[in-house]
């Protein structure tokens, strides 16, 4: 495992960025769009390049929605016109796993469509400094780059994707919209317990959930988040997030609210009802049902129908259909 450099607050992170920066000559910035500016990180980012002895070319790509999608990341790929030694990828799992696609991409020569089924890893990626804007994603933390092609998620696994450096600037999340903030931090959460449920789990990976929980007790979410990150990369997900990919793909549910919905099934299916968490920003299966006007029946046999198998399979215990009781 290449291992990551990690600097939590904001002097620290001026100084690791500095560092990573100066030796570039063209960087690749991947950002969110208004939130970039919202959040205090368009200024961060200006300052902090100003201060470079070596001054690199930048060049800026905004990424135009949620939840990467193969024609717009292809899009800003075609957008990149010299080539490019290093990526800052700085918002949540959008951009940056957004920059991971766009990376590997350079690096094999491939289109993005012809990425989300290959199955060989380059040696190396160029190097990348992740900036996490929400607490919640652990994008940041991990090996793993989403995609989706229509309504079908995509999840490219290769190690050498873990960005080679990550800062923590806690005050970038703290502007976050009460609804995306609650729907970010519960991914978190759900990372956490679920690497501890998984079949995948590791003394190690354990170790960084526990470190998670610990910390989301103490409100540090976004360095709570990159532990739960860290977990995952290791232990993978289980059941939940399983579930969860269909409400998002089709319902267009923000991933942190997906996985909230079907979450309480899981803990009462795997036996561990005490970690069923609350989050009254965040509307329930029952309640999405409701305003489709779907039966929730129906709508429990379509997660079965389209349920990710792979991530099913990480799960403890066999996830029964009559759990989910909506």
């Amino acid at each position: 495992m290449n291992e990551q450099k990690l600097v939590v607050g904001r002097e620290n992170a001026v100084e690791a960025l500095v560092k990573f920066s100066t030796s570039k000559s063209h960087i690749c910035l991947v950002t969110g769009g208004a939130s970039y500016r919202l959040c205090g990180a368009e200024d961060f980012i200006s300052a902090s390049l100003r201060l470079c002895v070596n001054k690199p070319i930048i060049t800026h790509l905004a990424v135009p929605s949620s939840n990467p999608k193969v024609e717009e990341v292809q899009s800003l790929l075609s957008a990149i016109k010299e080539p490019v030694d290093g990526f800052i990828a700085v918002g949540g799992g959008t951009p940056i796993d957004t920059s991971k696609l766009l990376n590997l991409a350079i690096v094999s020569g491939m289109s993005i469509r012809e990425l989300l089924t290959h199955k060989t890893a380059p040696s190396t990626v160029l190097p990348c400094f992740a900036i996490p804007t929400t607490a919640g994603t652990g994008a940041e933390a991990t090996r793993f780059a989403v995609c989706y092609d229509g309504e079908t998620k995509y999840s490219i696994d290769f190690e050498v994707l873990r960005p080679s450096d990550v800062a923590i600037v806690p005050e970038f999340s703290a502007t976050l919209p009460a609804y995306q903030k609650a729907a970010t931090n519960f991914d978190a959460y759900a990372q956490a317990v679920e690497s501890l449920w998984a079949k995948g789990a590791t003394d190690e990976s354990k170790e960084y959930a526990n470190r998670a929980l610990a910390l989301m007790k103490g409100d540090d979410w976004p360095e709570a988040s990159y532990w739960a990150g860290r977990a995952i990369d290791i232990s993978r997900t289980t059941a939940a997030h399983a579930f969860s990919y269909y409400l998002t793909s089709h319902y267009g549910i923000p991933h942190g609210h997906a996985v909230y919905m079907v979450f309480e099934y899981i803990c009462r299916n795997n036996g561990h009802p005490e970690y069923i968490k609350n989050v009254p920003e965040l509307k329930t299966l029952r309640e999405l049902a409701t305003e489709k006007g779907i039966d929730c029946t129906s709508l429990v046999d379509e997660l079965f129908s389209h349920v990710n198998l792979k991530r099913l399979g990480n799960n403890p215990v066999e996830v029964r259909k009559e759990s989910f009781n909506v």
